[in-house]
């Protein structure tokens, strides 16, 4: 481990390079589990945003602030806190140009006319912030990733890019303990219009990581107009049927800021 100090700039210079990283969160049931994120820095902070529209990973960092982000190489893990942006304000501030220029299709969006009030759910965000206290370098490329549970917080582990995920049982590097694991293969376009992600959860043992169940797909979207169209109104949706929860989080935010 390294802590802050001028060893804190290589960290710094990762995060702020990258432009897709995995985030390690801890689910419901103790288990690990992860996704590709675009990282983000902020007041000496790594920053992970998630839409009003996908609040999973915001939920359960609430619930349990354990986490692990990799990215460029430079892995940070601890505990991280939640801010809710419901006017988009603190996003627009302090993050919307490292968004414009590490996911340049957020430029279409916003180009929409009246798009703080069609797209509330895209432009207002739930932030996780990251300290930068600790944090170690982490070889390899995070296209592959498991993820396991390591002295009570996440650890993001890089495997081989060209590892197979069509078996039910994956050999993993020597020093990975027994027990929950998730292994997630992300993959994005150059012009980052099409982001996959494939979800392998189950069990670590014997060196083995065993699949019990996997979520989403590897397989290229569709870049018609009308999916496009499709999709955003089902974000929308989404977003709606979560609106009072997230504002119930912005308000126990602030009662918590004005507390002595």
């Amino acid at each position: 481990m390294r802590n802050m100090c001028s060893a804190n700039e290589r960290a710094v210079t990762a995060i702020d390079d990258a432009a897709v990283g995995v985030f390690a969160f801890v689910g419901k049931d103790g288990h690990p589990r992860s996704c590709a994120v675009s990282p983000y820095l902020d007041a000496g902070q790594a920053i992970v945003s998630s839409t009003l529209a996908f609040t999973g990973k915001v939920a359960a960092v609430r619930r349990d602030p354990r986490m692990a982000l990799l990215a460029g190489g430079a892995q940070v893990r601890g505990r991280a806190a939640v801010e809710i942006d419901l006017t988009s304000a603190a996003f627009d501030a302090r993050l919307r140009a490292q968004e414009l220029r590490k996911y340049p299709p957020a430029r279409r969006l916003l180009a929409i006319p009246g798009h703080r009030r069609l797209l509330w759910w895209y432009v207002g965000r739930a932030l996780v912030k990251i300290p930068l206290a600790d944090w170690e370098e982490t070889g390899g490329s995070d296209k592959v990733t498991l993820t396991v549970l390591d002295g009570g917080l996440p650890r993001i582990v890089p495997l081989d890019p060209g590892t197979g995920t069509a078996s039910d049982e994956i050999a993993v590097p020597a020093g990975i303990a027994d027990g929950p694991a998730c292994l997630l293969v992300h993959d994005e376009d150059p012009k980052m219009t099409d982001l996959r992600q494939l979800t392998l959860h189950g069990t670590v043992r014997d060196r083995q990581f065993h699949v019990e169940r996997r979520t989403g797909s590897l397989t290229p979207a569709s870049s018609s107009a009308l999916e496009q169209f499709r999709t955003l109104r089902s974000w929308a949706r989404q977003a709606r049927a979560r609106r009072a929860v997230l504002e119930r989080w912005a308000q126990d935010d602030q009662a918590a800021a004005q507390r002595p």
